[in-house]
């Protein structure tokens, strides 16, 4: 769609105004901030409180996606499972309907800004919802449920690959080897080796761009099942790569795996910049949005279980991935911005050599309305970690240390009391929002 200036610009002013009501009743610009005054302090100690604080907040029907991801994650860490993937399948359903914009939407987003349209996450986003809902149905023993998670997945990845070759994202490391795991519990032992073959690729191409590493868990996985498999020579080269050993899972041994949801990921501000369009010479004001990371003093935890003590390791950094793809689509970003910022500051000054009342009341809607699209999920961790513990078949206690920076414990949490049988697989998973500060919008 081609969009042209207007022959009488003033007949506009009623986007840019109407835009104005907008962000004033309930648009992105209060969400972030509404989020975190009244929820996200909540989420750290009472996520029930948090609960009922969201579903007395006003959301309307653009951001409802928001409303459903935000929702699941609190259900999540009350162990509600089932009704956390309620809340991801409602929010499936809103992707789906609205991932193909209309003209109407794409029509105010361009005159007013991009926060108008209906939010349908960013893809980061799309993907650490198969992610977490895979991770409710392993939570629940519903593995094959967490099968077809993992080839929606699959194909979620196909696609991002498809549609940005470049991207970090279309290789990420963390939902491959996640997929590993269920296969790998279903006895699919090809698609499992398949799957940490990929998820090793990626975590050797994620280690150049940010803090993180090939985990010692998907090593162990490399070296146990190509020797399952008879793969000699890829085995061999695994041993002298790794320079380990592979410890093989006894038939009568249990496995304990606790994943470990650490901080929360960066959340967007609105950063307003002046420049001068090189096409017309104008300077121009508009916002783009940048993240604000929200780091803690939390290093990672320790599983401590039938006197054993296991650290959990980083198997994703979603706050890294958040930061480097926003940085990857900041030039259309910034081209779109700059663009709507001169065909409002043509349609004023036009306007106001007609009518000087009218020009004043589009520049004054133009700079109220410019405001960059700041919605994400603001429940989603910024870290993802795991420990893997092998143990007899009995009843355990399970308690999580949380270790700070400089090694001291933190704090301590008691997660459920488990009855792991033989053979058997079970998970746990604990998400930990620190209290951050309120700040600005």
């Amino acid at each position: 769609m081609r969009l042209r200036l207007p022959q009488r610009p003033v007949c506009y002013a009623g986007w840019l105004l109407a835009g104005v009501l907008l962000l004033q009743q309930s648009g992105c610009a209060t969400y972030s901030h509404s989020f975190e005054q009244e929820i996200q302090p909540l989420a750290s100690r009472d996520p029930a409180a948090a609960l009922e604080a969201l579903e007395k907040q006003h959301h309307p029907e653009r951001n409802r996606l928001l409303y459903h991801l935000n929702k699941a994650i609190l259900l999540h860490m009350l162990d509600d499972y089932a009704a956390s993937n309620v809340e991801f399948e409602q929010a499936k359903k809103v992707i789906e309907q609205y991932q193909a914009a209309s003209v109407s939407e794409e029509s105010a987003a361009f005159f007013i800004n991009d926060g108008t349209r209906t939010y349908t996450g960013s893809a980061l986003e799309q993907l650490m919802l198969h992610v977490y809902a895979a991770l409710n149905y392993l939570l629940q023993e519903k593995v094959d449920e967490a099968r077809v998670e993992a080839l929606q997945i699959d194909l979620r990845l196909r696609q991002l690959q498809e549609n940005d070759p470049d991207s970090i994202l279309s290789i990420d490391p963390f939902v491959r080897y996640l997929t590993g795991l269920i296969y790998e519990q279903l006895g699919e032992s090809d698609n499992a080796m398949i799957a940490y073959r990929k998820a090793y690729h990626a975590y050797l191409e994620h280690q150049k761009v940010y803090d993180i590493s090939v985990p010692a868990l998907l090593k162990q996985d490399l070296l146990r099942l190509s020797r399952k498999l008879g793969l000699t020579e890829e085995y061999n080269d695994y041993r002298a790569r790794f320079k380990a050993e592979p410890r093989q899972i006894k038939r009568e041994e249990a496995e304990l795996i606790v994943l470990f949801h650490k901080d929360l990921a960066p959340i967007k501000r609105s950063r307003h910049i002046a420049q001068v369009d090189p096409a017309s010479g104008y300077l121009v004001h508009f916002a783009v949005p940048v993240y604000e990371p929200r780091n803690s003093q939390v290093s990672h935890a320790r599983v401590v279980v039938d006197q054993r003590r296991v650290n959990t390791e980083p198997m994703e950094n979603i706050s890294g991935i958040a930061l480097r793809t926003l940085e990857q689509r900041m030039p259309a970003i910034m081209a779109r911005a700059l663009a709507r910022a001169v065909i409002k500051y043509k349609m004023s000054r036009q306007a106001g050599e007609n009518d000087g009342l009218a020009g004043l009341l589009m520049n004054i809607a133009g700079v109220v309305s410019e405001q960059a699209d700041t919605r994400s999920w603001l429940t989603l961790p910024a870290e993802i970690q795991m420990a893997r513990v092998t143990l007899p078949p009995g009843d355990y206690n399970v308690t999580l240390e949380l270790i700070g920076q400089y090694g001291q414990i933190t704090a301590t949490r008691s997660l459920d009391r488990v009855n792991l049988t033989r053979g058997s697989k079970h998970y746990l998973s604990y998400l930990w929002f620190p209290a951050y500060p309120t700040t600005r919008h």
